[in-house]
């Protein structure tokens, strides 16, 4: 999975510091990122941000590799985009790209620089007074300078869950999304609930069908939605009819083990149960 970046250590230890030579820029711009012509993350060396309002946010390091943020005024920012393409320095990609970057520390890097890129950027002013936040000093936070408030990284917990019948997977497609591929059933934990009983309701609402059984199966951070997915296993009660949430789901249906589509990925935490389950795992 896309966090399973073994030999390597995720550092996320908070510091005030400035970018140097050999530290890794993570550069977004709408639902972009700007990459060097090698297809990674140029370094502080490559850039020249020489004539713009910006500001450096130091992210997290994995083993000795600093990486940052530089968060660009909104007037500067198309400009100096435009300029980098102009001169073949950085060249724009889909955000998504970001998960086949190899190997997989690069992939991990981007999805969790994003997270906080996207926590930033809806936190430049203070909720409560409207002020302009400013980066804490002490720990990760966003400080209103004028009445004090703290604003933390928001982390959205989720489900996703393998219901089960013996040989069976119930797996279902999404409707009007770009995913078009089936998939398990998974949702977003509301006020009040267990991860539990999420997995009960989003199964009941999303397909009519009950669980019971539910056993964890693992987590991933996930950073593109910032998203913190926890994985379960659970096996039908009662009746295996569907009846689908078409608001939600286009199809949904029962796959012996030998028919499952397998994904071809080694990212997401979908591809490790679904493997999980093809190889008697559960």
């Amino acid at each position: 999975m896309i966090q399973d970046i073994y030999p390597h250590h995720f550092l996320l230890d908070y510091k005030l510091r400035s970018p140097a030579p050999g530290d890794a820029f993570l550069l977004f711009h709408g639902q972009q990122v700007f990459l060097n012509a090698g297809g990674s993350y140029p370094h502080y060396e490559e850039l020249d941000f020489s004539g713009t309002d910006v500001h450096f946010l130091f992210l997290f390091a994995i083993d000795n590799q600093n990486y940052f943020l530089a968060d660009l005024s909104d007037e500067k920012a198309n400009s100096f985009y435009a300029l980098q393409e102009q001169k073949k320095l950085l060249f724009p990609h889909s955000v998504r790209c970001l998960r086949d970057l190899r190997p997989m520390d690069l992939a991990f890097a981007g999805y969790t620089a994003w997270h906080l890129h996207s926590w930033y950027q809806s936190n430049r002013f203070c909720g409560h007074c409207g002020a302009k936040t400013v980066p804490g000093t002490d720990e990760r936070k966003l400080v209103c300078p004028a009445c004090h408030a703290e604003i933390y990284p928001r982390i959205s917990p989720c489900i996703i869950v393998a219901v089960h019948d013996g040989d069976r997977l119930l797996m279902t497609k999404y409707a009007g999304r770009p995913v078009s591929w089936f998939v398990l059933i998974a949702g977003f934990i509301e006020i009040g609930e267990t991860a539990e009983d999420t997995v009960r309701r989003e199964v009941m609402e999303e397909t009519g069908v009950r669980v019971k059984n539910i056993r964890y199966f693992g987590s991933q951070p996930w950073g593109i939605p910032g998203n913190l997915t926890l994985g379960f296993t659970a096996e039908l009660e009662g009746s295996d009819e569907i009846t689908l949430d078409t608001g939600e789901l286009s199809a949904g249906r029962w796959f012996l083990r030998e028919e499952v589509p397998v994904p071809d990925d080694d990212v997401s935490i979908t591809s490790a149960m679904i493997h999980a389950f093809v190889k008697h795992e559960f």
